[in-house]
C-alpha cells in the first residue's frame, strides 16, 4: 500500500513524535496534569511536530508539547487573540521538558475553542447539501467568516519599507520558480501575480494572516454551524491582506478526488454575501483595491499549492510536479485558476454597494 493512503494510527503518530525528542510521553502527560488537572486525553489527530492533549476539569484546555524547531511565536499568538478575541486561543508558555541540550519539547497551554472543526460538522450534517437548512447555515457562516477577515483588515500591522521590499522580492523569486517549473497553462496566472505585486503591496494593508485557513482549523458550533473560532496559528505571519482568501472556495462547493469540484447551487450568493458583510465592516472598496485583493488571493493559492509543504524541520519547499506527491495540489490549481466553471471569479465589481 502506498504511504499516501496508509490508515492513520494515533498511537503510531505519537510514538513517531517521541522518537524526535528526549522528553517522554509520560513526562508530558504528568506536566499537563500539574498545569491544569483533569483527565489527559490525546487529541484524535496529532500534528507531525507536536504532541497535543485535552486537559482541565471540563477538558477546557489544550496542552501542547512542540519540537524545538517549531516553537510557537508568543507575540503572534497574543496578536491573534488581541485582534480576534475569543475566536483565537489564549496561549501561555510553560518552559521545556527533556534535556535542553538534546531535543527538548516546549510546553504551552491554550484555551480550548468550543465546537467541532468544520470538516466534522460537514460530515455529520444530515441535510442535503442544497436544502434550505444547508443553504441558511452556509450563508450565516460565510458572514461570520467575512467578519473574521474584516477584523484583520481593520487591524493593520506595521511593516517597514525594508521588510516590505524583502518580502516582495521573496514572492518574486517564488513566482519565478513556479514560472520555470509549473505547466504552461498556469503561466498567465503567475505572470499576472508578478505584474500586480507592486499593487498588492501599495494598496492592501499588511495584516496578521492565518496560513492554514482550512476545514480542520475552522471551529463551528456543532448544532448551528456558526463560527466559534480559528485554531493553529503556528504558521501565521504579517503580510499583505488576502492571501488566504482562496480557502473560502471550500465553503461554496465540494471536491471529489475522482470527479473534481462541484459548486453548490448558492455559490454565487455566498460570494456576494461575503463581500457585502465584509464591506459593512470595512467600507466600500475601489475597483483597483478589489483587483489587488483578487491578485493577492491568486498569489496565496500559488504559494501554498504550487510548492511542497513548507516545514521548519523539513527540506526546503520546491515546486510541485504532476506526480503522485503533487497531483492533488495540481488538481486544486486547475480548479481555482483554469477551469471556467470553478476558477476564481472576478472581484472587481464586488467592492461597492
Amino acid at each position: 500500500m502506498s504511504a499516501a493512503y496508509e490508515v492513520y494510527s494515533l498511537d503510531s503518530a505519537i510514538d513517531t513524535l517521541f522518537k524526535s525528542t528526549s522528553a517522554t510521553r509520560e513526562a508530558c502527560e504528568e506536566k499537563a496534569a500539574r498545569l491544569v488537572g483533569g483527565k489527559i486525553t490525546p487529541v484524535p489527530i496529532q500534528g507531525c511536530c507536536s504532541y497535543t492533549v485535552y486537559a482541565g476539569a471540563q477538558s477546557e484546555f489544550i496542552v501542547q508539547f512542540r519540537l524545538e524547531l517549531l516553537q510557537l511565536r508568543l507575540e503572534i499568538a497574543a496578536l491573534a487573540h488581541e485582534i480576534h478575541g475569543n475566536l483565537a486561543p489564549l496561549t501561555t508558555y510553560h518552559g521545556h521538558l527533556g534535556d535542553v541540550n538534546d531535543r527538548p519539547v516546549h510546553v504551552y497551554t491554550l484555551s480550548r475553542i468550543p465546537g467541532v472543526n468544520y470538516l466534522e460538522y460537514h460530515l455529520a450534517n444530515q441535510h442535503a447539501e442544497n436544502s434550505e437548512e444547508s443553504i441558511a447555515m452556509r450563508g450565516a457562516l460565510i458572514e461570520d467568516l467575512a467578519s473574521f477577515f474584516a477584523a484583520s483588515w481593520n487591524s493593520p500591522q506595521p511593516m517597514d519599507l525594508n521588510a516590505k521590499e524583502q518580502l516582495l522580492q521573496s514572492y518574486s523569486r517564488d513566482l519565478g520558480l513556479l514560472l520555470q517549473h509549473l505547466p504552461s497553462r498556469f503561466h498567465p496566472s503567475i505572470r499576472q501575480c508578478l505584474d500586480t505585486l507592486p499593487l498588492i503591496f501599495s494598496l492592501l494593508p499588511t495584516v496578521l494572516l492565518h496560513r492554514d485557513f482550512s476545514f480542520f482549523n475552522i471551529m463551528v458550533n456543532e448544532k448551528s454551524g456558526r463560527l466559534t473560532g480559528v485554531i493553529d496559528w503556528a504558521e501565521a505571519e504579517i503580510c499583505p491582506f488576502g492571501q488566504n482568501l482562496y480557502n473560502l472556495q471550500e465553503f461554496s462547493g465540494t471536491l471529489h478526488h475522482a470527479h473534481g469540484r462541484r459548486q453548490y447551487e448558492d455559490h454565487e450568493d455566498l460570494q456576494a454575501r461575503f463581500w457585502r458583510a465584509f464591506r459593512k465592516e470595512v467600507g466600500n472598496l475601489s475597483t483597483e483595491v478589489m483587483l489587488a485583493i483578487g491578485s493577492s488571493r491568486v498569489l496565496g493559492c500559488l504559494l501554498s499549492r504550487g510548492f511542497t509543504k513548507r516545514l521548519a524541520n523539513e527540506p526546503p519547499a520546491i515546486p510541485i510536479e504532476d506526480n503522485e506527491a503533487g497531483r492533488y495540489n495540481m488538481k486544486l490549481l486547475d480548479i481555482y485558476l483554469i477551469d471556467a466553471k470553478t476558477r476564481f471569479e472576478d472581484l472587481r465589481n464586488l467592492g461597492a454597494s
